[in-house]
Order: C-alpha cells, then structure tokens, then sequence
C-alpha cells in the first residue's frame, strides 16, 4: 500500500486510480482500496479522481525534525564541522537499500550545487557516503544487497564479483571513513565517516563535501580524524538519548474513520454474543 506514495514526484503531482493500478500492477479493487485507506489517514487527497501527497506527510515530516534521535544528536555536530570547516554538511541515514539525506548544513562561502541534500535518496554505490554506509553492514546484508544489484554497473564498479566487492568495503571499514571525487557531481568532493548505534548497528553517516579544488588544501589525515571524531560523538549522544528516552505510557489512539468502525463492530460483539446467550437459554 505504502509502493502507491512512492509514485509521486515533482513531475507527477498527480495521478489518477487507473494509473496508479497499472503502474503498480494491481487490480482495480485493490487499488480502490490502498487508495481510500490512504486518503483516510491523510497520507493522500482526492480531487476529482485525482490522487495528490496529502497532508499528514508534513505533520510527520515535522514530528521526524522534532523527536529523531539521530537528527537531534548529529545537527547541532554536523552544523559545527560544516561551520570549521567552510563546507556543506550531511547527515544521512538508511533503510532496506535506500540511503536518504535527512540534514543538509550549508556553510560554504559560495554556495556547492549539491545534488542530493536533505530528504533526497543517494544512489546506493556511488559517493563516499554511500560506500561508507555499506561498508559498516554486516555480511549477511552486504550479500543480499550484491543479490540484487550484482549486474548494475555503480555496483560491479565496487568489485567485479562477491569477493572483491566485500574486500573494498571491508577495507573501507578498517580505515572508519571514505574519500571521493566526482561520483556524484563533478568538481565536488565528500568526505564521510560511519555512525552506529550503542548496538554497534550503522545508524548512518557524516559528511562533509567540498569544491575540488577547495578540499585540496586539506590533509586528508588530519580531515579525516576531526570526520571520525565527529562521527564517534554523534554515535555517543545517540547511544545516550536513546538508552534515555522514557517508554510511553500507552500507544498513540487511531482515531481514523477504518478505526473507529472495527473499534465499533469489536464492541457490539460481547453484547450480540450475551443476547444470543440469553434466547438459547430462554
């Protein structure tokens, strides 16, 4: 159900239940059907016959700024390092095989043309943030992802087989960071360094991303032990506000239409099942 809002973009605001049905490949009533549960818990809007991104996108959007952990230990870090050091900052995170900007701190004194800032999905091979990220998976999840992606040519240009694609990205992790030039737009280059829970899972990376010629002067020793610092106090914070959050009392109400019914059906069941009771036994 969730598939049907990743078909909206910039150059498709707007989609019609026939469209998303074939897109999708699913049958008319099943698409009737994500799309009207969608639009109750205002994930979409319907116009006309015309299915929009709805609202609650936003308020999530807002609510993700307000309680990640991850957004609230890595900002003000991620700001300071772009601040010292006259570059862009990001902070980036993943899931399943997307790895997604969520903070972007600009701090160059001419502005970078950065192609993939905050809420933008990285291409999964390419770029020192990609790479950094990948290497920190465990094995297992490395070799699905090579499973799946093994004849795209960003994937072989790690390594041409199973082998020599670990060995890259184990030799990534050993060193705790990644340079790259041009991977993703030309004249820039990033600089990244891994994020982990207090588990030790990957919870995301730094980087930092510079013009070319700008990123030159620095020694790459030197930048790369001030991005491992970085990244090793975010992981601290992280670990720490994590292990501090207090557990809810009790779960969030759905107060959706969908719910309100089951809710309703569920408790006139006792009451049909006495009342049958009480005329067996009458």
């Amino acid at each position: 159900m969730l598939s049907v809002l990743d078909l909206f973009s910039r150059e498709h605001t707007t989609m019609t239940a026939e469209q998303i049905a074939e897109l999708l490949g699913l049958t008319r009533t099943t698409c009737y059907r994500y799309t009207r549960e969608l639009a109750h818990a205002g994930l979409l809007v319907s116009d006309g016959g015309l299915f929009m991104l709805g609202p609650r996108i936003i308020e999530l959007d807002h609510r993700i700024i307000q309680s990640d952990p991850l957004l609230n230990a890595g900002r003000p870090i991620v700001s300071g390092l772009a601040d010292a050091l006259g570059a862009t900052g990001l902070l980036t995170t993943c899931y399943d095989d997307r790895i997604i900007n969520v903070f972007e701190h600009e701090a160059s004194a001419t502005r970078l043309p950065v192609s993939f800032g905050r809420g933008t999905t990285m291409p999964l091979f390419r770029s020192s943030t990609s790479k950094v990220i990948l290497a920190a998976m465990s094995r297992s999840r490395l070799k699905r992802l090579w499973a799946s992606h093994q004849d795209e040519a960003d994937c072989r240009a790690i390594g041409n087989d199973w082998l020599s694609f670990w060995k890259v990205l184990q030799a990534i992790k050993r060193q705790g960071l990644c340079i790259s030039t041009g991977e993703l737009d030309s004249k820039m280059s990033g600089i990244s360094a891994p994020i982990v829970y207090g588990t030790g899972e990957i919870a995301g990376c730094v980087s930092v991303v510079f013009a070319a010629e700008d990123f030159k002067v620095y020694d790459p020793g030197l930048l790369g032990a001030r991005l491992r610092s970085a990244a090793g106090q975010i992981s601290r914070e992280l670990a720490r506000s994590v292990a501090e959050t207090p557990v809810p009392s009790s779960a969030p109400v759905d107060t959706s239409p969908a719910e309100k019914r089951r809710g309703a059906e569920a408790a006139q069941a006792p009451l049909r099942s006495k009342k049958s009771a009480a005329l067996g036994s009458s």
